[in-house]
């Protein structure tokens, strides 16, 4: 039986999460959409299915995406739960089985079991792909109509490694260029880099050592470079790692 969720400040006000998926095929509109634009957007965010076992933190809810979709001045609205390994566990159980920041305090049913992670991040489309993503794994696919899970993509097998939930879409190219930290395991100075064409296929993917172990979040790309500022957090100290782009 679902229990209630803490007083957590990451669990109220505009943190609450949503206890229910839904579909809303015409919302009521305040004003007037121009019915020159159409689209959709997708909005993805942590949202725990069940009160946590343990301490929580924002990051650790699964993920839940959210789809508006824009046509001639209306709007629908759908949102499903992203149905990871451990959303799936959990859900079978009916109650939180992981715990975020111990894992030797997950319940013993999923000591040891391999995930996929929580695909709670942020959302791309990219290569006629609807991509969630979260630091420390692979992006997991999505319906963009449905919203229902496909699970992981590793861009025909040949992603290894974690990819970053922030990636950069070159303009001029439209290829979609990303990295990994930890690429050889957690506290690990190896870093990955990759390219993916336009298309969704992957053309480059290397390796290579930083300075030291950090958490990566972005990365500057130019016409010839892409570098990665790499941070010992909590101090001003900073490295720098460079890669060349082109021939």
């Amino acid at each position: 039986m679902a229990t209630p969720f803490p007083n957590h400040p990451n669990l109220r006000g505009g943190f609450a999460p949503i206890q229910m998926e839904c579909d809303a095929p015409d919302l009521v509109v305040e004003g007037a959409i121009p019915r020159e634009l159409n689209g959709t957007f997708f909005r993805n965010g942590p949202n725990p299915q069940f009160a946590p076992r343990g301490d929580y933190h924002w990051f650790a809810g699964d993920g839940m995406i959210h789809g508006f979709y824009i046509e001639n001045g209306r709007v629908a609205y759908k949102n499903r739960w992203n149905r990871t390994v451990k959303w799936k566990a959990e859900h079978e159980a009916g109650r939180a089985l992981f715990a975020a920041f111990n894992p030797m305090d997950a319940d013993e049913s999923v000591q040891g079991m391999a995930t996929d992670g929580l695909a709670n991040t942020n959302v791309i489309w990219h290569g006629g792909r609807l991509l969630a993503l979260e630091e420390a794994h692979a992006p997991f696919e999505l319906n963009p109509q449905t919203l229902e899970s496909i699970g992981p993509w590793t861009f025909g097998d040949k992603l290894v490694g974690p990819m970053t939930a922030h990636p950069k879409i070159d303009p001029e190219t439209g290829e979609m260029l990303f990295f990994g930290y930890n690429a050889d395991g957690m506290i690990s100075e190896q870093m990955s880099f990759h390219v993916v064409d336009r298309n969704g296929k992957l053309t480059r993917s290397e390796t290579f050592a930083a300075p030291y172990a950090a958490m990566v979040h972005d990365f500057i790309v130019t016409r010839e470079h892409v570098i990665f500022p790499i941070w010992i957090h909590g101090t001003r100290h900073v490295r720098w790692a460079r890669i060349r782009l082109g021939a």
